[in-house]
């Protein structure tokens, strides 16, 4: 089985418990993206934010990482989905930390459960790669029991 590096940004923490979560089915480093200036957590001000740094293509900066995707063949990238698209969290790291030649598997959280714009969008910005899967997860922190068993099939699967 090859290392896996799932490199991911949570606000709410259903990325986060995704991520984790297949960390435990998997040989998986984690990786997660942390802008230097957190957006706001909750109210118009969350939504406001998300949707105006989607649509401006907004890079923030990040802090600093722990692990280089060029050390790993397979890499699984997982966001919540704002606006149709991948947070600025992602579009900072695939911007200054693009890759080629990567096995790439998706975990999206969602509260409609379709990913299907945001993959694409993220497959324009990576190109050279090979898509290899996407698990599109709705609300996975709510229905903790239902997700961790759509995350370890999804794990399991690219063994």
């Amino acid at each position: 089985m090859k290392k896996t590096l799932m490199i991911y940004y949570s606000l709410e923490g259903n990325t986060d418990f995704a991520a984790k979560t297949a960390a435990e089915y998997g040989d998986i480093d984690l990786e997660r993206l942390v802008p230097v200036k957190e957006p706001p957590r909750s109210g118009f001000g969350k939504f406001f934010w998300g949707g105006k740094s989607v649509v401006f293509s907004e890079t923030p900066p990040l802090e600093p990482l722990k692990h280089n995707a060029d050390d790993y063949e397979d890499i699984i990238i997982g966001f919540p989905v704002w606006a149709g698209s991948y947070p600025p969290a992602v579009a900072t790291y695939v911007k200054e930390y693009a890759f080629t030649g990567k096995h790439i598997r998706v975990i999206a959280c969602s509260a409609g459960g379709n990913a299907d714009k945001a993959v694409n969008k993220l497959k324009e910005k990576l190109p050279g790669n090979e898509f290899a899967g996407v698990l599109s997860l709705i609300d996975p922190a709510k229905d903790k029991e239902r997700s961790a068993e759509l995350i370890k099939t999804f794990i399991a699967a690219a063994e």
